[in-house]
């Protein structure tokens, strides 16, 4: 008996000597980083709750404050984190540093969940409290502060893509656009320390090649772009994105855009800028390549304007031939009303069009674009129902490259795409080098070379300028104007030389701040590469600018070949015989009426003249080849 016992004891030992081997491997606790991060895994349930994240309080960090403040709060958890959250602001005003940190991580404890507190406070430090600082070192280490309150809220919302995204909105924005930039750029490059620290807690590996600038250090606005990845990754997973689609994607080609141009704001050019703006270029091709679901329903991509207008074309083709001469007889109508003078503005081409003829133009433009609707209205009662489903397929596709052309200006597509073409031109990398070592020579006091290259650089900037005229209104204007003000100087003279290679440029830029710059040569600035290529911008303007004055002088001539002063008004129109030249002053009403009634058809449709189908022509609100969405070819 006592035998059988002993053996059930031993039995039911060993029995549970052998189940604490799966136990160990089932319960084992994960070993984690002061920050929470883990360290390592262990067992099956702390990796199921780690990958699930079923727990706030974690083995190897617990927080017994953080569920002893909910059951003290006895549901007041609102009110306590809206007191704090008052404290805060006035340990801020109060400059009380130490007691505003201590109070963000209660609030933190508080609201773990609650995105907004992490992103709020975050640029608390970041941007607020550190401009409090006189050194740029210490306001560097409180934009530190706030990078690394970030990447502790990122512990409790591993799913929120909008962690990763102010991650990427902070490296980039905040050390390369601060005044501090310089110097916060290169605190951030040799920050070896912080970059282990970003690689321990949250596995983002900064010296990455993708992340590396010219010098092979971690680039700010490339360790940007890299949290940018991790968003589109996270999104790509199944969750939901920090912003509109449009603006959540353009980031992450902006930032590489962003780091050419302080790579060559720091005088790395030649080559290396060369690279980086193309890859920037193919960033942003892909971007514009990419589908985007918008506010009305559809999905485009940016770069689908041409492929919408062809297809328009041919929807619109095919409603013209269906409707016949139900829609000739509706454009006929529409004709008969225009004058000689608004005909002949909308056959003009948009860059030989003055102020008032743009107007008139558009009004044409306004007056031609017959409804589809209305066109399947007139047409006969068995036609009417398939007109209708083509009219709504054609208004569909209309709306589709407004749409495009809308989401397209949001983020300057155009220009952009032409500035990554024109920073890869042998003519930008000379014309920046060759100024880049200008202003260094002028620096070292060396003149006479000093003002051989400026010549170089102005030849350059002349050439880059005309084939890329958006260039003109941006930072690198700036720049260029700045060197011009140092080149005056250097010459010691109150005006530039007549032979000055950029004399149109400094002329545009006075006439552009002022507002008097041509409009209509203007609104094809950004695409003015594209659609009129070899043509000179500048050259263009200033016809146009030359025209518009020798129209006004003549207008001002007339005005003073009329009658005399003080002559009664009644007395120049009583007489039949009258050799006033009262033609000169009005045009005629009969000469009028006798050519408007000549060419009623003047302005064909698309349907009946291949001409119509570039600078005039009358055609059922048909898109501008290129720019979307103007009605007209």
């Amino acid at each position: 008996m006592n035998v059988v016992v002993l053996r059930r004891r031993l039995f039911y030992i060993c029995a549970m000597v052998l189940l604490l081997v799966p136990l160990y491997f089932l319960g084992n606790p994960s070993v984690r980083n002061p920050d929470g991060s883990v360290k390592q895994s262990g067992g099956t349930l702390a990796q199921i709750r780690t990958n699930y994240d079923l727990g706030q309080g974690d083995l190897g960090e617990i927080d017994p404050a953080s569920e002893s403040m909910r059951l003290a709060t006895l549901g007041l958890r609102g009110v306590a984190a809206t007191i704090l959250w008052q404290k805060a602001e006035y340990y801020k005003k109060e400059q009380f540093w130490d007691r505003l940190s201590a109070t963000l991580n209660q609030i933190a404890v508080l609201q773990p969940h609650f995105v907004e507190v992490w992103e709020f406070q975050s640029h608390n430090l970041s941007y607020n409290v550190s401009v409090e600082f006189d050194d740029y070192r210490q306001r560097y280490q409180w934009v530190k502060r706030g990078i690394e309150y970030l990447i502790k809220g990122s512990k409790f919302n591993k799913h929120r893509t909008e962690m990763p995204f102010e991650l990427g909105n902070f490296f980039g924005s905040k050390m390369g656009v601060a005044d501090e930039k310089l110097q916060f750029r290169s605190l951030y490059r040799n920050d070896n320390n912080f970059h282990e620290e970003v690689l321990d807690r949250t596995g983002m590996d900064l010296t990455q090649t993708e992340g590396l600038g010219a010098d092979r250090k971690p680039d700010n606005w490339l360790s940007g772009r890299l949290w940018f990845e991790r968003a589109y990754a996270m999104v790509d997973a199944g969750s939901a994105p920090a912003r509109s689609a449009l603006m959540f994607y353009v980031k992450g080609p902006q930032w590489l855009m962003k780091s050419a141009e302080a790579m060559q704001s720091e005088g790395t050019l030649d080559e290396p800028a060369r690279y980086a703006w193309r890859r920037a270029g193919r960033d942003w091709d892909s971007f514009g390549k990419r589908n985007i679901v918008t506010t009305f329903g559809d999905t485009i991509y940016l770069k689908e304007t041409a492929t919408a207008n062809e297809n328009y074309e041919k929807l619109k083709k095919e409603f013209e031939d269906f409707a016949g001469e139900t829609y000739q007889k509706l454009l006929a109508e529409r004709t008969a009303q225009l004058t000689p003078e608004e005909i002949v503005a909308w056959e003009k081409s948009e860059l030989d069009r003055s102020l008032d003829e743009m107007f008139m133009a558009a009004k044409v433009e306004t007056l031609f674009t017959v409804p589809p609707d209305e066109v399947a209205r007139a047409l006969p009662e068995e036609k009417r129902i398939a007109a209708f489903e083509m009219a709504q397929r054609l208004s569909a596709a209309k709306d589709k490259i407004q749409h495009i052309e809308i989401y397209t200006n949001q983020v300057n597509y155009a220009y952009w795409e032409a500035r990554c073409e024109a920073e890869q031109e042998d003519a930008a990398i000379l014309a920046r080098t060759s100024m880049y070592e200008a202003n260094q020579m002028l620096d070292r006091g060396e003149l006479d070379a000093a003002i051989a290259k400026y010549d170089e650089a102005w030849k350059a900037w002349d050439e880059l300028f005309n084939k890329f005229p958006a260039m003109m209104i941006d930072d690198a204007a700036d720049e260029v104007l700045a060197s011009i003000e140092r080149y005056r100087r250097l010459l010691d003279q109150p005006d530039l030389p007549e032979d000055f290679a950029l004399k149109d440029f400094v002329k545009f830029t006075d006439m552009y701040h002022s507002n008097q710059a041509d409009p209509a040569v203007m609104q094809v600035m950004a695409v003015w590469p594209a659609r009129y290529p070899g043509r000179s911008f500048l050259a263009e303007l200033f016809r146009k600018l030359d025209e518009q004055a020798k129209l006004d002088e003549q207008a001002d001539s007339s005005s003073n070949d009329g009658s005399p002063e003080g002559t009664d008004e009644a007395d120049q129109t009583t007489s039949a015989d009258s050799k006033e030249p009262v033609a000169e002053q009005a045009p005629q009403p009969a000469e009028e009426g006798t050519e408007a009634e000549a060419k009623p058809n003047s302005p064909t449709a698309e349907s009946t003249s291949d001409e119509s189908t570039t600078d005039g022509g009358v055609s059922l609100a048909s898109p501008d080849e290129g720019a979307a969405p103007s009605p007209k070819n």
